[in-house]
């Protein structure tokens, strides 16, 4: 594959073939160790690194995935490094969880234990979240965006955009007027809420594309394209993901900035080909993640659950409180089922 071919599949000039293979072969020794570190418990809970591994594991499976998708690759060969990027991120709330719950024991204090080590109120952390849902969507990944919404449940009805890209994949939307990041978000707002016409909501889009990559000055990976070294470049891409799930969600026209550098087009008409809204919609896949829940995994509603990993286990959890797992049981993973709402 020629250089020429390679940077047109997906129109971005700073990958080229040499560094996207050198990309690739680094974030996944580095993703390798991190999976090493984390199954060999490397820092002990009370550890106030415990949860970096994982943390930075998902960061790094993101930018594996950001990386794939510039260079080129078919959409359908995305799902299993979504899946992985799923898994860090879960990991990444069980370290943190079980980090909160230590700390609670050995203070002496109650501790909230629905937390996130998402931070919200932080840009590079809110646009990591809303990528990961915007993928799930683009993808017609519906469980991955369900699981996104659970360990985020902290953060539910405090964020218009985010709202906005699971109410048509929940069964629980939320009624919200607040949100984090006015800039940049506050176009795809306006384009979702305030448009009065589909030509309205289009040009909002366009100009959310178009000042894209400026409003995110200051995030990690801004200007990653000037950082290059022999064996390593700081670029996976710069692509408003989220622009692509809003129109597809909303079906609005993209027409007019489809070929804008930032607008993942192609992904955007896959799902659109795809019909991924129909697939989202949630269902009976919906209500399974309600009635089931794996130990180490956000309660994802409050009530009472029972397992048949430990005798007398029936009792109460919040919402997005952590299940527990119940260590040496012969039933091996411990999976909690909902028993009823009343008691």
């Amino acid at each position: 594959m020629t250089e020429e071919v390679f940077r047109a599949k997906r129109r971005q000039p700073f990958l080229t073939k040499k560094y996207y293979n050198l990309n690739s072969s680094l974030l996944e020794r580095e993703l390798e160790l991190d999976a090493r570190a984390t199954a060999e418990g490397v820092l002990p809970p009370t550890d106030v690194s415990y949860s970096d591994i994982p943390g930075s594991a998902f960061k790094g499976a993101m930018k594996l995935l950001r990386l794939h998708y510039t260079a080129g690759e078919p959409i359908e060969s995305l799902k299993p490094l979504l899946a992985a990027a799923m898994k860090w991120f879960g990991e990444w709330h069980v370290a943190y969880g079980a980090q909160i719950q230590h700390l609670a024991k050995a203070s002496g204090e109650e501790l909230r234990t629905d937390g996130s080590p998402v931070h919200m109120e932080d840009l590079f952390h809110c646009q990591l979240a809303m990528e990961l849902v915007s993928f799930g969507i683009l993808l017609g990944e519906a469980d991955a965006v369900r699981r996104v919404a659970a360990w985020l449940g902290r953060y539910r009805g405090t964020d218009m955009l985010l709202e906005a890209l699971l109410e048509q994949v929940v069964a629980d939307p939320r009624d919200v007027e607040e949100f984090f990041h006015e800039e940049p978000y506050g176009l795809l707002l306006d384009a979702v809420y305030t448009a009065e016409n589909p030509e309205a909501a289009s040009d909002f889009v366009k100009h959310y594309v178009e000042g894209w990559y400026k409003a995110f000055e200051g995030v990690p990976w801004h200007d990653g394209h000037l950082v290059v070294t022999d064996e390593y470049s700081n670029y996976e891409g710069y692509w408003a993901f989220e622009a692509a799930a809003i129109c597809v969600l909303y079906d609005i026209d993209d027409s007019s900035f489809r070929d804008h550098l930032v607008y993942p087009k192609d992904l955007a008409d896959w799902a659109r080909a795809n019909n991924v809204v129909d697939r989202l919609a949630p269902a009976a896949g919906a209500q399974a993640l309600r009635l089931r829940c794996e130990g180490g995994q956000p309660c994802p509603q409050a009530g009472f659950w029972s397992t048949p990993a430990q005798a007398n286990s029936r009792r109460r959890f919040a919402a997005n409180e952590l299940m527990p797992a119940v260590e040496g049981s012969s039933w091996g993973a411990t999976i909690w089922y909902w028993d009823d709402a009343q008691g």
